[in-house]
């Protein structure tokens, strides 16, 4: 396929010569369709383990709170109700004290408890676990933090908190709490039992597998999203291509109908519009030449009887002037009815090995009359182990117009026309360079249509003639303009044979 012909002003201002081409569009199917498979992926697996884990940690959670309920109960009602009542300042001495402190204790270790501690209704110690804590000495986690719990501990009930972090020990924790009763069944004191929950640094390496598996889930389907895409989008990616070659004019190409899916019928659909087009391109093709032709042999006709009435009229007779321009006119009209039949009926290439600098000469050559005459002087540079791969008459054909228009931008005012060859990454470029006025902006967008001209006299099919040969001979063409200061035509051409399948004309 053939890029687009190109034309740029001096504020590098890029125009396409014969067709609008559509850029690439900003949000491509593939792409959209990856990220919402990506996107998905993750929501569902990474929302359903999060579900998972905040049931699953719930679940224990509620567990380990009514354990904890039935725990602390069990040792409220090993408390004598009654007596703890009695326990002030300075009562840590006694043997009641300290029998009462040691059952804590034990009880600490059998639960695996952080601690047990009793408290009064101002949230004061009565009895502790820790050996430092001293009775009266105020929990203001139980008054400020859990005041909820603790009121309803006095209205007789046992619960227990959600769970909370302990920074400094790095650890979740729960607190029960369970009311003591006395012998007429009043609550006089409470009892906390704080118990450490050491199932949240499993459910915390469960979070962190869920994080995991959601990122994998991610890559696995963005690895597969990303085949899926390229699956979908390549087939789409070929039939633009191939809409852009025939909006082109670009008919020989077969569209790719390989696929078995809508994509493959669109293929259909469009091929058959190929081939219709196709056939209406030949059928006006063909009538164009039939009346090209048609043409032709009366104005050969009218040449000859024209040139034998002006042989048998002495020179100095003014009606012989007339008849010449009456030739001189027949002749012009046979050029424009050659112009016709190459673009109706244009030869298939036949390329060979040339050397570019011997056919720019002989163009040169051909010109230089043209170029004297309105005062363009003319310079080569052209390696000459510089060569092509194309039809040399075709490219010659194309050199000719190009270069003659060249000259014709220069015929008012003179200036100079340069003709540079040189090798690139993918072939060889020809460039054509005129200090001309440059191409004016209204007219830049139609250069390489068909039939049109900004001249009195030619058919307009020079440029589409040139453009025609060019990219039969699987090259292509670019051109750079500049306001006052000239254009510059690049011809870009194959330098060896790296595909022998030439397409030919219809």
């Amino acid at each position: 396929m053939n890029k687009a012909h190109e034309v740029t002003d001096s504020d590098s201002y890029v125009l396409p010569v014969k067709n609008h081409v559509r850029t690439a569009p900003n949000k491509r199917i593939g792409r959209r369709l990856v990220v919402s498979f990506v996107f998905l992926a993750i929501i569902v697996v990474g929302g359903s383990g999060w579900v998972l884990y905040r049931q699953s940690l719930q679940s224990l959670e509620d567990q380990m709170g009514d354990h904890l309920v039935s725990e602390v109960e069990l040792i409220a009602l090993g408390i004598a109700g009654a007596t703890i009542t009695e326990l002030v300042p300075s009562y840590e001495t006694t043997k009641f004290y300290s029998n009462e402190t040691e059952r804590l204790r034990v009880a600490q270790e059998k639960l695996g408890a952080r601690r047990i501690y009793v408290f009064d209704r101002d949230c004061r110690s009565l009895l502790d676990s820790q050996r430092d804590i001293r009775i009266g000495w105020e929990y203001p986690l139980c008054k400020y933090r859990d005041p909820m719990e603790v009121e309803k501990v006095w209205l007789g009930e046992a619960v227990h908190t959600l769970l909370v972090r302990d920074d400094s020990l790095g650890q979740d924790y729960m607190t029960g709490y369970a009311p003591i009763f006395d012998d007429q069944n009043n609550v006089v004191a409470g009892v906390a039992v704080d118990i450490g929950a050491r199932f949240t640094k499993e459910f915390a390496s469960f979070k962190q597998r869920v994080y995991l598996f959601a990122g994998l889930s991610g890559l696995v389907t963005l690895i597969v999203a990303l085949a899926l895409a390229r699956t979908l989008t390549r087939p789409i990616q070929r039939l633009v291509m191939a809409a852009r070659e025939i909006g082109r004019g670009n008919l020989d190409e077969a569209v790719d109908t390989s696929a078995n899916d809508e994509i493959g019928y669109l293929g259909e659909t469009m091929e058959e519009m190929r081939l219709r087009l196709l056939a209406r391109d030949a059928q006006l093709r063909q009538m164009l030449g039939g009346v090209a032709h048609e043409i032709r042999n009366p104005l050969g006709g009218i040449e000859i009887y024209a040139g034998l009435i002006a042989e048998d009229l002495p020179d100095e007779d003014s009606r012989k002037q007339h008849i010449q321009k009456v030739i001189a006119e027949v002749r012009n009209l046979n050029m424009v009815i050659s112009e016709f039949l190459d673009f109706a009926r244009p030869a298939p290439p036949a390329p060979e090995i040339t050397a570019v600098d011997r056919l720019v000469e002989d163009v040169a050559f051909l010109l230089t009359p043209e170029m004297e005459r309105v005062g363009v002087e003319y310079f080569q540079d052209i390696a000459p182990e510089l060569t092509i791969f194309s039809d040399p008459e075709q490219i010659k054909r194309a050199l000719i117009n190009l270069m003659k228009n060249g000259v014709q931008a220069m015929a008012n005012k003179g200036g100079e026309l340069k003709v540079r060859g040189k090798a690139t990454s993918d072939g060889v470029a020809i460039e054509i360079i005129d200090t001309g006025s440059g191409i004016p902006k209204k007219v830049r967008g139609r250069l390489f249509e068909p039939f049109f001209t900004t001249r009195e006299k030619g058919s307009g099919l020079g440029l589409a003639i040139v453009q025609q040969a060019i990219e039969k001979n699987r090259g292509r063409i670019h051109i750079e303009t500049v306001d006052e200061k000239g254009t510059t035509v690049t011809l870009h051409l194959p330098a060896v044979n790296s595909d022998l399948s030439f397409r030919n004309s219809s």
